[in-house]
């Protein structure tokens, strides 16, 4: 795999997850799982594999209401998808969405207007998609996906996941957890070979 395969790759993950956290699910979201290519035997690889073996275990309107129950309300939500729940104590809001919304705004990404606080864990995948989009041609674009990622994301991330994992009744649910944590993991990794190759403000020649 070259090094735009793996760009081209992270773009797609990134854009599948930032749906899949983004209620409600239909069978377009479903089937655009079932149409990545997980190859290799990377840890992250054979999580998106279960992942996609799971959506044949449910109905889309099973899944949907799992979903409404573990990440929506109403009332007490066993995996809240907000960074500053865990970060803030249990507060929603706090620095952590405040420092989200910053980051969006200074790389030109504009906040949802709605419901939905920026440090959702949706909006939060969808901002390292517009990034890694971005990297396709910019290389200074991974350094900014480095960053988010250890100082936003990662921070909450295990604790998001681990609460998704253990209350989730569906095994979809139980998978895509595992699914993204296994991704940022090697996304991390990724971003610092791909730092290497490409310096910081050195753009990407495609091949």
């Amino acid at each position: 795999m070259t090094s735009h395969d793996v760009l081209e790759a992270r773009l797609a993950l990134y854009r599948l997850l930032a749906t899949l956290y983004r209620y409600p699910l239909t069978e377009e979201k479903l089937a655009a799982l079932q149409s990545v290519q997980a190859e290799g035997e990377s840890a992250a690889a054979q999580a998106l594999r279960t992942l996609q073996q799971a959506v044949s275990s449910s109905s889309v309107e099973r899944l949907n209401i799992e979903m409404t129950r573990l990440l929506e309300g109403p009332g007490v939500t066993p995996a809240v998808p907000y960074a500053s729940y865990y970060l803030n104590g249990k507060q929603l809001m706090g620095a952590a969405a405040q420092a989200a919304h910053r980051l969006y705004l200074e790389h030109g990404v504009e906040p949802e207007q709605g419901s939905i606080p920026p440090d959702h864990i949706a909006l939060e995948m969808g901002f390292l998609a517009v990034l890694a989009e971005r990297a396709l041609t910019d290389a200074a674009t991974l350094e900014t996906s480095q960053r988010f990622l250890r100082e936003h994301l990662q921070p909450w991330l295990t604790l998001f996941c681990a609460a998704l994992e253990t209350n989730a009744r569906e095994p979809f649910f139980v998978a895509l957890a595992e699914a993204t944590r296994q991704f940022i993991a090697e996304d991390v990794g990724q971003l610092s070979e791909l730092s290497q190759l490409y310096p910081s403000g050195q753009l990407i020649e495609l091949s």
